[in-house]
């Protein structure tokens, strides 16, 4: 477009977005902000799945995770949560180019239970609950350590005086990009991980 028409449309301060349709290449899902629109999903369609819960859950779809974790840390603040779950995207670097250990998380490899990135560590001991959930119900997941980036569980982390936290990573491809792509079966592994957690989360005992 050229620049005299774009003045014409677009002032300073305006929202301005790329536009691409959702597609569906084999078993990957491809569309624009998936993160953290996947994210969503998998917290909607886990409150669905899960068969009930003798703890209270709030869910919330927080904003502005990416410049600061500002909803995230507002919303803790107001729940005062005992134990606080995280849903996020995270890197699937799998492919051609690069090194193993570069990987992140690779594609159809399941959900992804994070150890840590760099705005939190994961509490060790719901790490260990989430393996035992994932074990216990056949739920394909694969550990992550993110070396670059972060979650909202850093602003539930230290909301308040702070709180045990973990966050639940869908694989993605092309993050940051109109084509961030997942895979369907590690789509379903994180549902059923997170309704899992839901279900189950009266038994993780924090002492």
């Amino acid at each position: 477009m050229p620049a005299a028409q774009v003045k014409e449309l677009v002032e300073v301060g305006d929202w301005v977005t790329m536009w691409e349709d959702m597609v569906e290449i084999g078993d990957m899902v491809s569309c624009k902000t998936f993160d953290d629109r996947v994210g969503v999903y998998v917290m909607l369609e886990a409150l669905r799945q899960a068969r009930g819960s003798t703890a209270d859950i709030y869910a919330v779809a927080s904003v502005q995770e990416e410049v600061g974790l500002r909803g995230a840390v507002v919303s803790a603040f107001d729940v005062n949560a005992t134990v606080g779950l995280a849903l996020d995207v995270t890197l699937a670097m799998d492919t051609p180019g690069l090194m193993d250990y570069e990987y992140v998380t690779r594609m159809g490899r399941g959900t992804a239970i994070k150890i840590m990135d760099s705005s939190s560590i994961s509490d060790p001991r719901l790490v260990q609950f989430c393996r035992k959930l994932a074990g216990e119900r056949n739920i394909k997941h694969q550990l992550e350590i993110l070396p670059r980036g972060g979650t909202d569980a850093g602003g539930i982390q230290r909301a308040r005086s702070g709180a045990p936290v973990i966050t639940i990573s869908i694989p993605t491809r092309y993050i940051h990009s109109v084509v961030e792509s997942v895979h369907k079966d590690d789509l379903q592994a994180s549902v059923d991980l997170v309704a899992a957690f839901i279900e189950e989360v009266h038994r993780w005992n924090a002492s």
